[in-house]
């Protein structure tokens, strides 16, 4: 404002001053026509006179008015000609030298001010350049390891397909995950971890040529682009060399941790196993899948069974969910005897699956798709709930089932609130925690062994006894048997299915039962089907046995019937 008034004040001041001069010319003229009475007096002479001195009059104006032009021309005109040109290319980001301008002209003030805002227009240019790569940066390159993301490798990925199209040639697509990742990342913490990725992705890309591409994936993943590959064995030679990197220790300098891991790679070729990048990431997604369901270390290419795995385990999925909202499960039941007397010393809850299509399933049928989709909780809530209604009907009908075995997943194992959820049941139907017990396999404490005490410690403060399923099969060593501390193991049925016949599964038994002997553990021999192996059992003291010999898993009807015609149920000691 102080500068506009300056220009204002000046430009005021210039224009007095022409008009003070156009005055100072013409007045005198004027003057001399007024003195000499030239406008009162008559006659051709005073009228001549006259006209001259109007004509010099006029041209005295014109040259005043052709002299005024001139001035605002040069002094107003051209220079806000200049000043709006350089308003201009301030608009349209042209660029244009700086102004230049007299000291002391009026419109200096002007200029210094345009002068400084083409400065500011310039840096706010520049900030916008910096911010659109940074931007453009963190949209195509991942912020922890600094390697190009899965946007930017799709970009590639593009590039690298017309090439390949254009030349008869073939793209090969890794898809690399680390194992264990995630348990170190819990261990060590989230800053650890980043490091570690970032050192993983800088020893990965030492293992590559100068003409792959290498990306940051998802969470502990990385996907490798190898153009023109010379067939599969190239390929899994390239993937067998990234496996061995992935294998060798890694030193993290900052948080001072030497690091072990494995990975798995998933493979797939373009174009054979997908046309575009989305189906060519999908398809060694599933290879992926593969190869860490085999095990830890190893690579595995897409196959088209692979997508029929995938789509039937959706659709099992899908149909899990809805057979909960249906009430499509069932729960059968197998007797536990006394393999001496044939007295009912127990029974087994095992959950059944009555498909609309496919008939009735056992558990083997979709219990691991149960698992990966997380519903493994419900369904051993209905379990719960159904088996202890079933329980509690027969107790008022005066039957005697004895103790009720529940298998337990791994996942409502290590669940916290299990032992609340198991005292409202008993609580909601009247059962006393005798009646139950609760079978886990060997590997429901497997890797978490701060949990064990904790569980074993809420479940017995129940009264609830704890029986480990499929001994013999699984991870339980002599240490961790001690720690656990069952009131009962199962020996699984695949040990059993061999005695008496053969050596191995003799010796093997005998040292189980020796095992739990000494431990004062009590044993229950799973899938008893014959004479002889119940008697090879009873001969070593085994004598509570399950199995087709002593009863089939029966419906909980037809299981009700059964009972009302068996005895007693014996007492749970063992028989001197």
């Amino acid at each position: 404002m102080p500068a506009a008034s300056s220009l204002t004040a000046r430009f005021t001041l210039r224009s007095a001053l022409l008009l003070v001069t156009l005055a100072g010319l013409l007045l005198p003229a004027l003057g001399w026509l007024v003195a000499d009475g030239l406008w009162g007096s008559a006659g051709p002479d005073a009228a001549g006179a006259r006209s001259a001195v109007l004509l010099m009059v006029a041209l005295q104006a014109v040259c005043v008015a052709v002299l005024l032009l001139a001035v605002l021309t040069r002094r107003f005109v051209w220079p806000l000609e200049r000043l709006v040109s350089h308003v201009e290319s301030l608009g349209g980001q042209r660029p244009v030298a700086a102004l230049a301008w007299p000291a002391g002209d009026e419109l200096q003030p002007l200029a210094e001010q345009l002068g400084s805002l083409r400065q500011r227009v310039d840096e706010l240019q520049q900030e916008l350049r910096s911010s659109e790569a940074s931007l453009h940066r963190a949209a195509m390159y991942d912020g922890v390891t600094n390697l190009p993301n899965r946007a930017l490798m799709a970009e590639l990925f593009g590039h690298e397909a017309a090439s390949a199209r254009r030349h008869g040639r073939s793209l090969a697509l890794l898809h690399i995950g680390l194992d264990r990742f995630r348990t170190f990342n819990d261990t060590l913490g989230h800053g650890a971890g980043d490091e570690l990725l970032k050192a993983m992705g800088e020893r990965l890309a030492g293992t590559l040529r100068d003409s792959d591409f290498l990306c940051r994936g998802v969470g502990d993943e990385f996907v490798v682009l190898l153009p023109g590959p010379e067939g599969w064995d190239r390929v899994a030679s390239a993937a067998e060399r990234l496996l061995r990197a992935a294998e060798q220790p890694l030193e993290l300098a900052h948080s001072g941790h030497v690091v072990s891991l494995s990975a798995g790679i998933g493979i797939a070729m373009f174009p054979h196993d997908g046309a575009d990048f989305e189906a060519l990431a999908r398809a060694a997604t599933l290879a992926l899948d593969r190869s860490k369901t085999l095990g830890r270390g190893l690579y595995s290419f897409y196959q088209p069974r692979l997508d029929v795995a995938l789509r039937s385990r959706i659709d099992t999925e899908r149909e899990l969910a809805q057979a909960l909202e249906r009430d499509e499960f069932e729960l059968f039941y197998q007797p536990v005897v006394d393999a001496a007397t044939g007295r009912l010393i127990g029974c087994e809850a095992l959950l059944r699956w009555q498909h609309p299509q496919h008939g009735l399933l056992a558990p083997g049928a979709f219990i691991e798709s149960a698992r990966q989709c997380g519903l493994m909780c419900d369904i051993d809530a209905w379990v719960l709930e159904a088996a202890c209604t079933d329980l509690a009907r027969w107790l008022d009908n005066s039957l005697q089932p004895g103790r009720l075995a529940l298998n337990l997943s791994v996942q409502q194992a290590r669940n916290p609130a299990l032992s609340e959820i198991l005292r409202e049941a008993l609580q909601r139907h009247g059962l006393s925690p005798l009646q139950l017990e609760l079978e886990v396999t060997e590997d429901a404490f497997f890797g978490e062994p701060d949990s064990v005490p904790r569980a074993l410690a809420r479940w017995r403060s129940l009264g609830l006894a704890l029986t480990i399923d499929d001994f013999g099969t699984g991870y339980t060593s002599l240490s961790q048997l001690k720690r656990l501390r069952p009131e009962r193991v199962k020996i699984d049925c695949t040990l059993v299915r061999g005695l008496p016949t053969s050596a191995d599964d003799c010796a093997l038994a005998d040292a189980m039962l020796g095992t739990a002997r000494a431990l004062q553990i009590e044993v229950v021999a799973e899938g008893v089907e014959n004479a002889a192996q119940r008697q090879w059992l009873l001969e070593r003291g085994c004598w509570q046995q399950q199995g087709h010999l002593h009863g089939q898993p029966m419906p909980a009807l037809l299981f009700e019937a059964w009972l009302s015609g068996a005895t007693s149920p014996a007492p749970l000691a063992t028989p001197a």
